[in-house]
Formats: C-alpha cells, sequence, structure tokens
C-alpha cells in the first residue's frame, strides 16, 4: 500500500525527529550508528520536498487561473463567431442555401464531433 504524500512526509520528520532525541542519538551511538550524517542528508531532502511542494502549489494555482482565462475566451470567441453567424444569415435570406451553409456549421460540429466535418451544402443558382 502506497502512503499519500502527507504520510510520507510525517515518516520522514518522525524519523527526523527521532534521531534528533537526545536520548536515541545516545542509544545510536551506543550501537556505532552515526546519526549526523543521516540526519543532514534527510533534513535536506525534506528541504527540497518542501521546496518543491510551495512551487506545485503555486503552479496549482497558475493552472485554474490559466484553464478559467481560456474558458472566458474560447466562450467570448464563440459568441462571436456564433453572432456572426446568425448576423451573415440575416443578411442573405434565412431559407437560402448560403444561410443552410451557415446553420450547417453549429450543427455538424455537434453532430460529427468525433469525425470529419459533414459537407457543406452546394450553393444553389
Amino acid at each position: 500500500m502506497a502512503y499519500t504524500f502527507a504520510e510520507t512526509v510525517g515518516i520522514i520528520e518522525a524519523v527526523l525527529a527521532y534521531m534528533q532525541s537526545d536520548a536515541n542519538q545516545a542509544t545510536l551511538t551506543g550501537r556505532n550508528f552515526a546519526a549526523a550524517p543521516h540526519l543532514t542528508r534527510l533534513q535536506g531532502k525534506l528541504a527540497a520536498i518542501n521546496a518543491l511542494n510551495a512551487e506545485q502549489e503555486q503552479l496549482k494555482v497558475v493552472l485554474s487561473n490559466k484553464t478559467a482565462a481560456l474558458t472566458d475566451a474560447t466562450k467570448d470567441a464563440y459568441t462571436d463567431a456564433s453572432g456572426l453567424i446568425d448576423a451573415m444569415i440575416g443578411m442573405l435570406g434565412k431559407g437560402s442555401a448560403e444561410a443552410r451553409n451557415l446553420q450547417a456549421i453549429r450543427s455538424r460540429t455537434r453532430r460529427n464531433s468525433g469525425g470529419a466535418p459533414a459537407p457543406a451544402v452546394a450553393p444553389q443558382s
């Protein structure tokens, strides 16, 4: 079973706390285990983890803001394009072949969202 990020950091912190305890250091030293180099190494790794985590959290905020900006820009551009379709249909005459071609842009996009676009209706003279 894998640990969560918080659980993993908790284990690292607990190992550091254990090795930093005076009583445990005496016991470890009595068993010929030099805790100091391990403490230094693990503290450096924990500092790196904390720095990377802070950076990741900042990037999550940036990503969330970019996603919102992209959504807004896409909606704005679609509203503009859709309004142009409506305006051109009105100008060309709602029942005309040209208007049907324009109407097909929206409808075929929905129908064929997984494949090639449907062919446009040929203009009639």
